[in-house]
């Protein structure tokens, strides 16, 4: 950046817009440049700050700081990176040193401290006898420092006054330099014999002619240049995967990168052994399973240009690669490419942003694409190319519906093992095949209750009900994590008679290895996935044919490919179809679409038994005939008429605090005020102040505000107007606005 003058523009990855102006010492002068991570002074502090670029003009700028040190040799930001974290910042209405926060590794973000330095006075008086100053601690008297929160853990304030107005310490602010050692494992190694991840045996087929088809458009547009955007249609097992891989080598033969997003971490190890066969080395993994350092080595191995294909989850986003040349976001529909915390951004949104900013493509891939991306392609804003079939050539696996309301189990009934499942599963066992059951609840039982008075056992921080692990004998919270042993007694009225029901996948697991004693039975979900090694064994295992039975939740819904399942039973598919979520039909469909796409990927001889209290309902009905054009014809006429995205655009206001009287009144100060607003945006609509339905989460209470308008420019000018007139702030309370909300619970 050598045109720079001595004044840089510095982006603070704090809550707050900037950046701000700091002057350049002329020792750093040579080494200043976009992205380069300096120590700045700000609000008494000495904290990390980002070169993004010089200040127009210097006329009003006065008492400019200085930049302190340059920590490291190269730069985390790239301009474009910097850009793309600008526009998040304006549309999601937030400061922009925000959105830095959130993109940045953990480790980048360094603050300085209060540090008790002891003087020489301090050193040499110390071992004054007649001293009646306090004793020091030994750490300071070693040292010669220490953090001064741990000697005011060691002393009284009175104490900490005292050796400080007497010169025996002096107090100052420093920030250490992180120390990330190159003999750190990495990841796990892609490359490592023994570590978890290597590469599998190449399968070469010609792929089918759907595949040539989208490869060749996808390739074209690269030969073109530019921003281009694809929706990858294809049914469960269509190869989706395959033309990914295709685009990526085209990409990296042209010298560009490629950055491929996947909604969970379950996924990237599966991936990463795929890409690693085709691809070789050169491969990086991001996502919040890794460590503090190992995101910190990645990222810089990203940045200096050792990466050139990235798989990650949503975090990946803001990856700072150069020339990057193609985006993958795969299962773009899933909720889970959206951020609820701090900066609450939709990755798969974003992608498209990004691919814009930069000229590049993108590739949204599903078999059950999310309605925004489905009405863009059929608008045309988006190219739609379909995969129809599954490269064997057979059909998708025939669904059959039992009605629960009429099935009667035979002698595990509690856990949804219908006589027609149970026979199915016995046949499936007979002729050495897999099989998956399919329950989204985890735990035993999920809801304690006392006979005789009636009390329920409830989270004292969450307004839901503690779920029974029965292993671990505790009664657990899924939301908070909150955690307490399984009582013998009710604490109300001391009586035994407790009563343990509702279904979860560890309750399934017994009943199951009771019934098929023989069989082979494993467990996936995020109790049985606490450490990523076991996520992978218990894969692997079901992989190489060790698990006959696999029971899981959402997490053997997304992606995984295994060839030997031929049947799938779903216990029960109404578990989120009646969601207070104008969304519960459209996932408890995408849901249903996708376990049922785990068998018959390569024979063809695939069986689904979809267990449901209600058969007759549009999502289950369309969800087995694989009838998604149907679904959507039938779920987008109620959201068209109350104006639901894709046909309408939200903005959510949601008021967070301890004080549940003082989050409702928040909530109802901002809801008069929008209504004052009213006159001047009538194409707005307003719903509520009211309680979330989830009314209470980590003990704090929730209340929330829906804007929604037919078009997004008003309902976005609406907020700002909102913004405006200053009530989006509350001391003590929190106050999140979400643009574009995908969860409203």
């Amino acid at each position: 950046m050598s045109d720079l003058s001595n004044l840089v523009d510095v982006a603070i990855p704090v809550p707050v817009s900037g950046p701000f102006t700091y002057s350049v010492p002329e020792e750093f002068a040579a080494a200043i440049e976009i992205g380069r991570r300096i120590l700045v002074p700000f609000r008494h502090k000495i904290v990390s700050g980002f070169v993004v670029g010089s200040p127009e003009s210097d006329t009003a700028l006065t008492n400019i700081k200085q930049i302190i040190d340059i920590p490291d040799e190269l730069p985390y930001l790239t301009q474009n990176l910097w850009r793309f974290i600008c526009w998040i910042a304006e549309y999601y209405l937030l400061p922009n040193g925000l959105v830095l926060r959130t993109a940045l590794p953990p480790g980048s973000n360094r603050r300085s401290r209060p540090w008790a330095i002891l003087t020489p006075d301090g050193r040499k008086r110390i071992w004054d006898s007649e001293s009646e100053l306090p004793v020091l601690p030994g750490k300071i008297l070693r040292t010669g420092y220490m953090p001064l929160s741990e000697l005011g853990q060691a002393l009284d304030q009175k104490q900490l006054d005292e050796i400080t107005k007497t010169g025996w310490i002096r107090v100052e602010e420093r920030i250490a330099r992180p120390k990330i050692s190159l003999k750190r494992r990495r990841l796990p190694e892609l490359l490592d014999p023994a570590g978890a991840i290597s590469p599998e045996p190449r399968k070469s087929f010609e792929p089918t002619p759907a595949q040539h088809e989208a490869i060749n458009k996808i390739n074209q547009a690269s030969s073109e240049g530019g921003f281009h955007s694809f929706l990858l249609f294809g049914v469960t097992g269509s190869g989706k995967t395959e033309v990914y891989l295709r685009a990526i080598e085209n990409s990296l033969q042209r010298g560009e990168r490629a950055l491929v997003l996947v909604p969970e971490i379950a996924l990237t190890p599966q991936l990463a052994r795929r890409f690693l066969t085709r691809l070789g080395a050169g491969i990086g993994l991001f996502h919040s399973g890794l460590t503090r350092a190992q995101r910190l080595d990645e990222w810089r191995r990203m940045r200096s240009g050792k990466i050139n294909v990235v798989i990650g989850a949503r975090s990946a986003i803001f990856a700072p690669l150069e020339n990057l040349g193609l985006i993958i976001v795969d299962e773009e529909h899933d909720p889970s490419y959206k951020q609820e915390d701090g900066c609450p951004y939709n990755a798969r949104d974003m992608a498209l942003a990004r691919g814009k900013l930069e000229g590049t493509r993108v590739v949204l891939g599903s078999a059950t694409p999310s309605f925004e991306t489905y009405v863009n392609a059929e608008s045309g804003k988006i190219t739609r190319l379909d995969l129809p079939y599954r490269p064997h050539g057979g059909g998708l696996p025939s669904v059959e519906l039992v009605d629960l309301k009429v099935s009667k189990s035979k002698k595990y009934g509690s856990a949804f093992l219908t006589p027609v499942l149970t026979e199915a599963i016995t046949k499936t066992l007979a002729a050495n095949e897999q099989v998956v059951l399919f329950l989204n609840r985890r735990g035993f039982d999920t809801v304690t209750q006392c006979r005789s008075c009636g009390h329920v056992f409830k989270c004292p921080n969450c307004d839901i009900t503690l779920t029974h692990h029965k292993r671990d004998r505790a009664l657990r919270c899924h939301l908070c994590g909150f955690s307490q042993v399984a009582p013998p007694l009710c604490p109300l009225c001391s009586s035994e008679k407790l009563l343990f029901g509702g279904v979860g996948t560890e309750k399934v697991m017994d009943e199951v290895s009771a019934l098929f004693p023989e069989a082979r039975v494993e467990r996936l979900d995020r109790d049985s996935t606490k450490h990523a090694h076991e996520l992978e064994s218990i894969l692997d295992r079901f992989r190489k044919k060790e698990t006959d039975i696999l029971i899981g939740t959402q997490m053997i819904v997304k992606g995984h490919d295994f060839p030997g399942i031929t049947l799938v039973g779903v216990l029960c598919g109404d578990l989120s179809l009646h969601f207070p979520d104008f969304r519960a039909a459209e996932r408890t469909f995408q849901m249903l679409t996708q376990v049922a796409g785990r068998t018959g990927r390569e024979t063809g001889c695939g069986r689904v038994i979809l267990q449901t209290f209600d058969p007759n309902h549009q999502a289950v009905q369309c969800a087995a005939s694989h009838a998604f054009e149907d679904f959507f014809q039938s779920d987008s006429e109620l959201r068209r008429e109350l104006l639901y995205p894709p046909f309408g655009h939200l903005i959510l206001i949601r008021i967070e605090g301890n004080s549940e009287k003082r989050v409702e009144n928040k909530a109802i100060e901002i809801g008069r005020a929008a209504r004052m607003l009213k006159n001047q945006h009538r194409d707005v609509v307003i719903l509520g102040p009211a309680p979330a339905p989830r009314k209470k989460i980590v003990g704090r209470f929730r209340w929330q505000v829906l804007f929604k308008s037919g078009t997004r420019a008003a309902v976005r000018n609406f907020v700002k107007e909102l913004m405006a007139a200053e009530k989006m702030k509350a001391h003590g309370l929190r106050i999140v606005i979400d643009v574009d909300p995908i969860e409203l619970m």
